[in-house]
């Protein structure tokens, strides 16, 4: 057991509380506290030395440090730790994030709101009445909840670090409930994708174009086409490599060339003419503004580009293909993700029925669970996505949803 002792000491008529212990690794160390008069040096001897007692072994100063530590000053350690750039060994990454911008944004946001509060003395109901406070202005359940999932990090982070013992979230009721977020399940029928890719076969558009008819058929992020390069696509055996260092996940992926894609491919090589093996694919020049005229122009409302990556699932899943090879395909690294856009293609399917319980009757599931996973307050269960996955052949109904355009 380390020596911990405590000493009452007067310097210059005041009182001080002095304890000495042996730390961890066998060194002396030393703490002083001021006492206002003798009664109160007794009870702060008591308590320093009790906290030493109490703390993790080899954390006795992290822990006492924390007893006086603001959040402002506990940001300010996470941020300088945390919130740093990725670092990367080979193609993989190792420390620090690829964007940071965003977090620290709602870190000073944080700090705004709880800046010089003691980190021991913020409770439960404090980051609760934080919630509410912005819920009530107008911010989106969602980001709400990526500003919590930060203030848990952080307080994650001072609780590893050993200057708190418990974190405020650890004190009641979840604070962050992915549930009540609205899912996004805009999917592009065949008919809005016909009329959007006319849209984009105007010269000025004709880049755009590729690079969607790539999301549409490989499923894959638009920063990873963007930074595909020339190298990274082998026509003759007719794969894309999604390289770990462009990849979200870190993981490198291959996805087969669809024909449509193809064609595009050749075409941009064509008229781009590159240099070199290294030469980027894709080019998104005047990106913006030329993607929302295309959308204008085409009469599809309420798409985002993204959109294309659920579309791409969503049409797999409705083909029957099994969610863990749709996810190989989509590089989710967490088949919960790719879950969230099974309730687009039970929707689309139960549309085609004439409503859930004509689909449920169908494939014989239990209408309740059926008419929640579908309107995204229920997760969908290994055996519904085994029943409406490859072990159920959807070919005849599959058909018939894909001709919604004709």
């Amino acid at each position: 057991m380390p020596d911990r002792k405590g000493f009452i000491v007067e310097k210059a008529g005041k009182l001080y509380v002095r304890v000495c212990y042996t730390d961890q690794l066998g060194k002396r160390r030393e703490l002083m506290r001021r006492a206002q008069n003798r009664k109160h040096a007794r009870e702060l001897k008591k308590e320093l030395v009790k906290q030493l007692e109490n703390s993790a072994e080899g954390n006795q100063h992290a822990e006492l440090d924390g007893a006086k530590l603001t959040f402002r000053q506990l940001a300010e350690r996470y941020e300088a730790v945390k919130l740093v750039p990725a670092q990367y060994v080979g193609d993989r990454k190792v420390a620090g994030l690829r964007s940071f911008e965003t977090p620290k944004l709602q870190l000073r946001l944080l700090i705004e709101h709880f800046g010089n509060a003691r980190i021991r003395s913020i409770t439960h109901s404090q980051v609760d009445e934080y919630r509410l406070k912005r819920l009530s202005e107008k911010l989106k359940i969602s980001s709400a909840n990526r500003e919590l999932a930060l203030l848990s990090s952080v307080f994650n982070f001072a609780k590893r670090e050993g200057l708190i013992s418990r974190s405020p979230f650890e004190m009641g009721a979840p604070l962050i409930s992915a549930a009540d977020e609205t899912k996004r399940q805009r999917v592009l029928s065949r008919s809005e994708e016909e009329k959007l890719l006319l849209a984009l076969s105007d010269p000025r558009r004709l880049h755009i174009r590729a690079l969607v008819v790539a999301a549409l058929d490989s499923g894959a992020r638009k920063n990873e086409l963007l930074t595909l390069n020339w190298g990274d696509i082998d026509f003759v055996s007719g794969v894309i490599t999604i390289r770990a260092f462009n990849s979200k996940t870190a993981k490198s992926r291959q996805v087969p060339i669809s024909d449509r894609l193809k064609g595009e491919l050749q075409g941009v090589r064509n008229e781009s003419e590159p240099d070199s093996l290294d030469a980027l694919v894709f080019s998104n020049r005047n990106f913006k503004w030329l993607w929302a005229d295309a959308l204008v122009e085409a009469g599809v409302t309420d798409f985002h580009f993204h959109d294309c990556r659920r579309t791409f699932c969503v049409r797999l899943i409705e083909a029957g293909m099994q969610i863990e090879q749709v996810s190989k395909l989509s590089g989710h690294s967490q088949l919960s993700t790719l879950a969230e856009e099974f309730p687009a293609a039970l929707g689309r399917l139960a549309q085609h029925y004439g409503g859930v319980s004509a689909l449920a009757r169908r494939f014989k599931i239990d209408r309740s669970n059926l008419d929640k996973t579908i309107r995204g307050k229920r997760r969908p269960s290994p055996a519904l996505l085994t029943r409406m996955g490859a072990t159920v052949k959807l070919s005849y109904e599959i058909r018939v949803v894909r001709s919604d355009a004709k």
